[in-house]
């Protein structure tokens, strides 16, 4: 594999020769380099990479990286920043060619192994993700616990971003749980409600 087409190769060849200057060759030769500036310009840094990743704040951080004491290891990441990882799935992702209609799963339903694969486009998961959001919404408060208890399927991914683009809380349950063991977790957890499905 060409490593100019890697995620990290891409990114080293779109902004390399602009942040190193005449020093930057390729992404194996100017690796070393390369990570070198992302610790000493960490600013500069991870504001590619979270452009690259097309993340959405609800609010932007202060800053990347809040470290006083410069002596010791750590800090606090991105301060004061709000995101909703679940909108940042359902948009559109520039730097990796990802519009509306690019495909955003691919299943095929259990039972039908002889059938064609089913996709859906980002729009068509974005519209159904929001509609059980606000479905949602006009039940539960925002930081209710809602738990899932379904089969890895399409309807799962849905109901399960749509309750974190609602604000809610996810109790993920093991679908081969019996009902006393899902009681259990349910009450554990402090669910609200449950979202699942009968099988087919």
């Amino acid at each position: 594999t060409d490593c100019k087409q890697t995620n990290l190769g891409r990114v080293m060849e779109q902004n390399g020769p602009k942040l190193l200057g005449a020093s930057y060759k390729d992404p194996i030769s100017s690796f070393a380099l390369f990570h070198k500036f992302s610790i000493e310009n960490q600013e500069v840094y991870w504001k590619i990479v979270l452009k690259e990743l097309s993340i959405k704040f609800v609010r932007e951080p202060t800053s990347i990286l809040d470290a006083p004491d410069k002596s010791k290891k750590g800090g606090t990441w991105f301060p004061g920043a709000v995101l909703n990882i679940a909108e940042c799935c359902l948009l559109p992702w520039p730097s990796q060619n990802k519009t509306d209609d690019s495909t955003a799963i691919v299943w095929r339903d259990e039972g039908f192994d002889d059938y064609p694969v089913n996709r859906m486009s980002l729009k068509e998961l974005r519209t159904q993700v929001m509609t059980v959001a606000n479905a949602l919404d006009t039940m539960f408060q925002k930081g209710d616990r809602i738990a899932i208890d379904m089969p890895m399927t399409c309807n799962a991914v849905i109901v399960y971003l749509a309750i974190i683009l609602g604000g809610f809380v996810v109790v993920g349950i093991a679908d081969s749980f019996a009902p006393q063991e899902i009681g259990t977790r349910m009450r554990v957890a402090k669910a609200k409600a449950i979202v699942t499905q009968v099988r087919l």
